[in-house]
C-alpha cells in the first residue's frame, strides 16, 4: 500500500472538514464554509491562508490570477471547496489545474452540498509527466468556408485548455488564446469594443473579440453551457462587425467546446 502524502496533517484536516459540516449543514454559501474552516484550522494550530493569490503564466507569459480557496502548511495541501449535488470531473480536473498553478504537494476536493461531506485527495504528479508531447486535441467538427483556418484555431484553442486545464476566468484564456495565435504565427486583431448603431446612433460596448483577419471571430468565454441566447448574441456582433461567420469557444469543462456561428444561420 503506498504511504499518504502528509497522511497526519490531513487527518487533522478532514477533521475539521467533518466538524465544519456537522455544525453548518449543507449547501450554504460556500464563503461560510470557508471562514469556517479557517477558524477551525486555526484552532488546530495548522497555519492556513484563504484566497490566496496566484499568478498564471502561459508559455512563460502572465494571463492572470487565481485564488486558493484554502492554501495550508505553505502549499502541503490546499483545499478546493465545493456546494454541488455530487463532485463531478470537470471538479476533478479543476483541482488538478490549480495544483499545476500552486505547485502544492495535494489538493483535497471538499463538496459541502450533498447529503454527507465528500472529500477526495488528489495528489501533485504534474511534475511526472513528460511535457505534452504526442497530445493531440479531440477533433471537433465545425462547417463554414474556412475549414482549414478554423481547424487550426480549434487546435490552437485546445492546447490552450490542455496546458490550463478548466476552471479560470475567461480573461485568463483569452490572453492565453492570444498569445497561442501569436506563437502559431496566425494573425489576428484584439477588439475591446464595438459600436452598436441603430439609424446611425448609440454608442458601443465592450466585447473582448479575437478578429483573426477579416474572415473568423473568436469569442472565448467560461460558461457551463453555450446557449441559443449567446448564439443570438454573438451573430449581432459578427454583423455589426461585418464578419460572416465566428466561434465561440467555451473553456469551462473538462474538454474544450467550440461552436461555431455564422451570420445567416436561422
Amino acid at each position: 500500500m503506498s504511504k499518504l502524502i502528509h497522511a497526519n496533517l490531513t487527518y487533522t484536516i478532514r477533521g475539521v472538514l467533518f466538524d465544519v459540516y456537522n455544525k453548518l449543514g449543507p449547501s450554504l454559501p460556500e464563503t461560510f464554509y470557508q471562514q469556517a474552516v479557517e477558524i477551525g484550522l486555526n484552532n488546530k494550530g495548522i497555519p492556513c491562508q484563504i484566497e490566496r493569490g496566484y499568478e498564471v503564466y502561459y508559455r512563460g507569459q502572465r494571463v492572470g490570477l487565481y485564488y486558493v480557496d484554502v492554501w495550508i502548511d505553505g502549499g502541503k495541501v490546499i483545499l478546493e471547496l465545493k456546494v454541488a449535488s455530487q463532485i463531478l470531473p470537470f471538479h476533478k480536473a479543476q483541482a488538478i489545474a490549480y495544483l499545476k498553478v500552486t505547485n502544492a504537494d495535494l489538493a483535497m476536493l471538499v463538496n459541502f452540498g450533498a447529503e454527507q461531506l465528500q472529500i477526495e485527495r488528489l495528489p501533485n504528479f504534474i511534475h511526472d509527466r513528460q511535457g505534452s508531447a504526442g497530445w493531440q486535441p479531440n477533433p471537433i467538427m465545425v462547417r463554414n468556408s474556412y475549414p482549414d483556418l478554423t481547424k487550426h484555431l480549434i487546435q490552437a484553442m485546445s492546447q490552450v485548455h490542455h496546458e490550463l486545464g478548466p476552471g479560470f476566468l475567461p480573461q485568463i484564456y483569452r490572453r492565453a488564446t492570444r498569445i497561442e495565435l501569436q506563437h502559431q504565427n496566425i494573425p489576428h486583431t484584439y477588439i475591446k469594443q464595438l459600436p452598436i448603431t441603430y439609424q446611425n446612433q448609440l454608442g458601443s460596448k465592450e466585447v473582448w473579440l479575437i478578429q483573426v483577419t477579416d474572415k473568423i471571430v473568436i469569442a472565448v468565454m467560461s460558461v457551463k453551457e453555450i446557449d441559443g441566447l449567446l448564439k443570438k448574441q454573438f451573430r449581432a456582433r459578427l454583423k455589426f462587425m461585418g464578419v460572416m461567420f465566428g466561434l465561440l469557444a467555451n473553456f469551462h469543462g473538462s474538454s474544450i467546446k467550440v461552436v461555431g456561428v455564422g451570420t445567416t444561420d436561422t
